[in-house]
């Protein structure tokens, strides 16, 4: 909803996806297809000139099209060869190119707009159909549609812009590619119209420290290039052309929010995060890049509990060589100066597109994980190789994504015993401290927790993931953000069975989503059993004083009548006033995460 405060003031309401405040010139992205309007020919523009436009803009697609074809991954050629044939062929439908080149004749309309109403006819004609073949055909329609008009237009993707000067982001829609390929230093903040609070987007921005509101139902035609745009990521407001006090305002919040954690918080570096009764529970870090492990240090994390590895990928576009890969490990393990840095292999797919993949309608349960993984068993033991080689350095815990059955696991045991057997006939050095485990991110995984757990040297729940499988809301869909979040009975139920599991196999088991990182959910996390968590590194210190503020028998006694919950609000409820009664200082208020 918009709210006009002053003549030259607009605020919009959002998702507040990653904490800061930030106030710089607008830089809008608009896809070629939302700044399409109704253009006829100018004059002096002949019918066949368009007409050759329209064909040279064509072939070239087509172009593009069959090299995709050629490069996609053997394992999955067969079902994108497929999507790929079926696009070429719409690019080359007689009848659409005949439609289009007569409304070019007959009405002197521009090539992009009478294409975009033919092709848009079809897909409006398919989408109305009983038949879901034939429905899943309007998503091929809609991504060719956009690259032609793309090619007509000359408008490039958003990865390709390149900022020059510091500036607000904001988009329709925002992919980590997209942050990854910008200059970091030029992005002071981010808007998206789409994606909740845990989509892979946000939690980019926010391991970045880029503030960001996403979920936003602003209407991007009215934000002028270069207009100043306020971005609050603590409160999700979002203000075009702010006044003198709002200004005044921001400039002031900025001042206070600028230091990550009170200097009294500095005394805890290197205290370990004990209970009052002597139960230590272990504070780990989340990082995006070998870069974070400085900050992972200074806050006195035990470790990184979660390097996200697909960023080297989206760094350069491609996979890294297994030199590159060794390299880059190889300095962070050093940084951590014997703390154990814990690797999820590329967790790729989903939000996190591959170009060699084509669009699926559903990414979320696609091609994604350790499915593209196992689709590419070369890629994968060479991250392994270079992990292993790494090790030799300091302690290594390599994890793998998204497995559901125990069958995909014992693949990647195989491929992880075929990288030591390389690295064994290279006589290369492999640590004594690595292992090998696996996220539990599905409730199929947690079904399978006891067996799973028997082949594991360790597990670590992936909270984001396994609430979004559980509550069925898709991370990323920001009108189902209210739905979205980690209080349903359910999830407690199946952190308490995943750990029972792992510690019946004598295993340790971390967690390492969002919810690691709320303050809310430590005490019942603790009574649980969890060993470890593993949050953003600026929120470690307050982490730590809070744990050495609680009482490790009072949490478990939380975390039994938690599981006897049959509410979301009873569970929320229960933690709120669990955490009011303790004697700490931090602040536990999350709006955004208390009862809905």
């Amino acid at each position: 909803m918009t709210v006009r405060y002053a003549d030259s003031e607009r605020r919009w309401r959002g998702i507040a996806a990653a904490p800061g405040i930030a106030l710089g010139p607008a830089f809008v992205y608009r896809l070629a297809t939302e700044e399409l309007s109704r253009r006829h020919l100018d004059p002096d523009v002949s019918v066949d000139d368009e007409s050759r436009r329209l064909d040279e803009a064509l072939s070239a697609v087509r172009a593009e099209l069959l090299a995709l074809k050629d490069e996609s991954p053997s394992s999955v050629g067969s079902a994108l060869g497929k999507i790929f044939d079926a696009q070429v062929l719409l690019v080359d439908d007689p009848t659409i190119r005949a439609r289009v080149k007569e409304m070019i004749a007959t009405q002197r309309l521009s090539a992009e707009t009478a294409f975009a109403a033919v092709v848009g006819e079809a897909q409006q004609a398919i989408q109305r159909t009983a038949d879901p073949y034939l429905r899943e055909m309007a998503n091929e329609i809609q991504a060719v549609k956009r690259r032609v008009i793309h090619r007509l237009l000359g408008v490039p993707e958003l990865r390709d812009l390149c900022l020059l000067e510091p500036a607000i982001l904001l988009a329709h829609t925002i992919t980590p590619s997209d942050i990854i390929s910008l200059k970091k230093e030029f992005v002071l903040g981010i808007v998206a119209e789409t994606g909740g609070k845990t989509s892979h987007t946000a939690l980019l921005a926010k391991s970045l420290g880029i503030p960001a509101v996403v979920g936003v139902g602003i209407d991007l035609r009215v934000v002028r290039p270069g207009t100043r745009v306020v971005v609050d990521g603590f409160s999700g407001l979002v203000i075009v052309e702010p006044r003198g006090q709002t200004v005044e305002f921001v400039e002031r919040k900025k001042r206070r929010t600028h230091s990550p954690w009170p200097k009294r918080l500095d005394v805890l570096r290197d205290l370990p995060a004990t209970t009052k009764d002597g139960h230590t529970l272990s504070l780990m870090a989340n990082i995006d890049l070998a870069g974070e492990t400085e900050l992972v240090c200074a806050a006195g994390a035990a470790g990184v509990g979660l390097y996200r590895t697909e960023y080297l990928f989206l760094q350069q576009g491609s996979y890294p060589t297994e030199n590159r890969q060794r390299e880059v490990y190889r300095r962070a393990v050093e940084t951590l100066g014997g703390r154990p840095l814990i690797v999820r292999t590329f967790d790729l797919g989903s939000d996190k597109a591959l170009p060699d993949l084509p669009p699926e309608s559903n990414p979320a349960l696609g091609v994604r994980g350790v499915r593209i993984s196992l689709a590419h068993p070369a890629r994968l033991v060479s991250q392994f190789r270079a992990l292993l080689a790494a090790s030799a350095h300091g302690p290594v815990w390599v994890m793998v994504p998204m497995i559901s059955t125990v069958e995909e696991f014992c693949e990647v045991q195989r491929l992880w015993a075929q990288a030591r057997e390389d690295l064994g006939r290279r006589k290369s050095a492999i640590g004594r401290k690595v292992k090998l485990g696996l996220m539990i991110e599905t409730p199929g995984a947690v079904r399978m927790a006891p067996e799973l757990a028997r082949r594991a040297d360790f597990f670590s729940l992936g909270t984001n993931d396994l609430t979004q499988y559980t509550v069925a809301v898709d991370r990323g869909n920001a009108r189902l953000e209210r739905l979205h979040h980690y209080w349903h009975p359910s999830l407690w139920r199946q952190i308490a069975d995943t750990v029972a599991a792992a510690h019946k196999a004598r295993i340790p088991v971390g967690v390492c989503g969002e919810m690691a990182g709320d303050l809310l959910t430590t005490a019942p996390l603790l009574g649980l059993g969890v060993d470890s968590l593993s949050l953003h590194p600026n929120s470690v210190p307050r982490m730590k004083s809070l744990v050495r503020s609680l009482s490790f028998a009072k949490a478990r006694q939380l975390a039994a009548r938690i599981l006897r919950t049959e509410t979301a609000d009873d569970v929320c409820t229960l933690a709120t006033n669990f955490l009011k009664g303790a004697p700490t200082r931090e602040r536990f208020q999350h709006p955004n995460h208390r009862r809905r």
